[in-house]
């Protein structure tokens, strides 16, 4: 194989291993926390990369029983981009870098021990895995080509 190529194809690996790492899950909020009986706030988190969608999810741990009610909602200073009303996860497009606010309310069960325990993530949606390798496979088969051309 010429020298030129190997040195390309590597190039192009590297790139890729790169921008795979680059490409990451990005925890950008997390908080869990165990509570008596109620609780609710709101905090603030910094989006900086607008490229991908963000997913939020909520987590009810059930420790020591699920909880009786739980939601939570995530805005800019003016706008809401998604909520929830029990456990789950929605999608939410950040459109400019800046601050964003994500609230929270939960009850623990009335009854004996009164707790509850809940977790919220706030992340980039990761490229798929099969994005790259589509990408590497095409780059196979444009060298395949190159090289029946040039035989």
């Amino acid at each position: 194989m010429n020298k030129a190529i190997k040195v390309i194809l590597m190039t192009i690996g590297a790139s890729l291993i790169a921008a795979g790492n680059s490409w990451a899950n990005t925890v950008v909020y997390e908080e869990v926390e165990l509570f008596q009986t109620e609780t609710f706030f709101t905090d603030t988190f910094i989006v900086t990369d607008t490229s991908r969608p963000y997913i939020a999810t909520l987590t009810d741990f059930e420790f020591p029983v699920p909880m009786m009610n739980t939601g939570m909602s995530v805005t800019t200073a003016t706008d809401l981009l998604g909520s929830l009303l029990a456990p789950g996860s929605f999608q939410f497009n950040a459109t400019t870098p800046g601050n964003y606010f994500v609230s929270f309310f939960g009850f623990a069960d009335v009854s004996a021990p009164q707790l509850g325990q809940y977790g919220i993530q706030i992340s980039q949606v990761p490229v798929p895995a099969a994005v790259w390798l589509f990408g590497s496979g095409l780059i196979g088969l444009i060298g395949i080509s190159r090289r029946k051309k040039s035989a």
